[in-house]
């Protein structure tokens, strides 16, 4: 299996949970920790080197990418459209049966600022952001390329995955190490041909709807930020923060 982003906070927390599978990881730079993992340094848009890392892989991991919300549509384009482009086009190249890549709740912002909850993933697309248009982009692609014959693919959501929330505004979108794990080993081993889910924790004040994720991949959340609600900082914001 392929784990791109590896060198990231989010692949350092995913790490762990991949023990049990076959790794090789792929970076901009070389990860502190890999696990003992074969590691590809280079660009997702440098063709030769994509082919390499993905020769032989059954399943790719895809976390890399730009993740700040508020970065210009110029300086997310590569990163986050083209290098996810080039990748889906080598795994269907190369056989992979399935591709598991971290969208965000940022994908469906509009919602969650409209006070729409909880927000239902089978809802159309509705970006807050630049950045959050690049993930709807990246689902309606990888949807194209499950549906034409390509691998699998399955989409989550990512909410705010850090190792606990310290603001207020994290605690309604919160993913643990934990659950990050459990999300993902479920997404590679569950019988579905595309999709895409919200990836959250159980928390208190959830304002995403799981029912698919559970139905679907087997994802039963066990964590929940509001044991950490009475240490949080108040940041005055009502969307969460997501951070890779």
């Amino acid at each position: 299996m392929l784990l791109t982003g590896a060198a990231g906070s989010v692949g350092q927390q995913l790490l762990p949970g991949l023990t049990g599978f076959g790794l090789r990881v792929l970076d901009r730079a070389a990860p502190d920790e890999a696990g003992g993992a074969e590691v590809v340094v280079g660009e997702l848009t440098d063709r030769d080197l994509l082919a390499r890392a993905v020769s032989g892989v059954d399943a790719v991991v895809h976390l890399a990418g730009d993740p700040r919300p508020d970065a210009e549509w110029d300086d997310l384009e590569g990163p986050n459209v083209d290098g996810f482009a080039a990748l889906l086009g080598a795994a269907r190249e190369h056989g992979m049966r399935r591709v598991v890549y971290a969208s965000s709740v940022h994908a469906m912002g509009r919602y969650e600022s409209a006070g729409r909850f909880p927000i239902d993933p089978t809802w159309a697309p509705a970006p807050c952001c630049a950045y959050g248009a690049t993930k709807a982009f990246d689902e309606a692609l990888a949807g194209v390329h499950a549906a034409h014959g390509g691998p699998s693919t399955i989409g989550l959501r990512l909410g705010a995955t850090v190792e606990r929330p310290t603001q207020s505004s994290q605690l309604t979108g919160w993913l643990g190490p934990e659950d990050l794990r459990r999300l993902v080993v479920a997404a590679l081993e569950a019988d579905v041909t595309s999709g895409v889910y919200p990836g959250v924790s159980a928390n208190t004040r959830n304002r995403w709807d799981l029912t698919a994720a559970r139905r679907d991949l087997g994802y039963e959340p066990r964590l929940d930020s509001e044991v950490f609600a009475g240490d949080v900082e108040d940041d005055g914001r009502a969307v969460t923060t997501c951070v890779l």
